[in-house]
């Protein structure tokens, strides 16, 4: 299992000074060209995602939250918000800004969260040389709506995975940071995540 130190900030990160998480395991299929990465940084009031990828060939056909963006050139966070349980959220977003998210127990006990808070999540999509990324801001009011105890805190250790797909971009891929043991593209199985320790 992979580990990632997750840097303490105030307020936005300089994401400069942030450790970069190499998203590496190709899964499935194998998209050398394709290059993705993940950053983190949390203070008390959110945890912050910078995702990128150098990819030569993009698909932005999306435009609306909760559409299928995994069939898009897509960057994705998962993570489960309690030590013990297999309750999670994942966090789907494609270069347009489209996000997808989603909550719940892996298979179909899970729920696509057209919640009105939905809009306190920031993503914004950004563009590098020969690829694009998206930065995320998951304030912890959110997450508490459905976990009311989260919180925080230094020494915290949450299972997470960063992931890069795109079942339906010219070369179809899927790329994950902690590798994923299943015969079929699958990326909702959290006894696969990392771990991601809050310094």
């Amino acid at each position: 299992m992979k580990t990632y130190e997750v840097t303490h900030c105030c307020g936005k990160p300089d994401w400069n000074r942030i450790p970069t998480a190499a998203i590496d395991t190709h899964l499935w299929s194998d998209v050398p060209a394709i290059v993705p990465s993940a950053q983190a940084a949390w203070d008390e009031d959110a945890l912050y995602i910078r995702l990128q990828a150098i990819e030569p060939s993009i698909r932005r056909e999306y435009t609306g939250d909760w559409d299928s963006v995994c069939e898009d050139s897509c960057l994705e966070f998962f993570f489960c918000p309690e030590t013990d349980g297999q309750r999670y959220f994942n966090f789907e977003g494609n270069p347009n800004g489209s996000l997808y998210v989603g909550f719940g127990n892996p298979g179909d006990d899970r729920c696509r969260l057209l919640h009105e808070n939905r809009r306190v999540i920031q993503a914004k999509p950004f563009e590098i040389p020969g690829g694009w990324g998206l930065e995320l801001r998951i304030p912890v009011s959110f997450i508490r709506i459905f976990v009311p105890e989260f919180k925080l805190y230094s020494g915290l250790s949450l299972r997470a995975n960063f992931y890069k797909c795109g079942d339906k971009t010219e070369k179809e891929h899927y790329i994950a940071w902690n590798p994923v043991d299943h015969p079929h593209p699958c990326f909702h199985l959290p006894q696969f995540f990392g771990e991601l320790k809050l310094l």
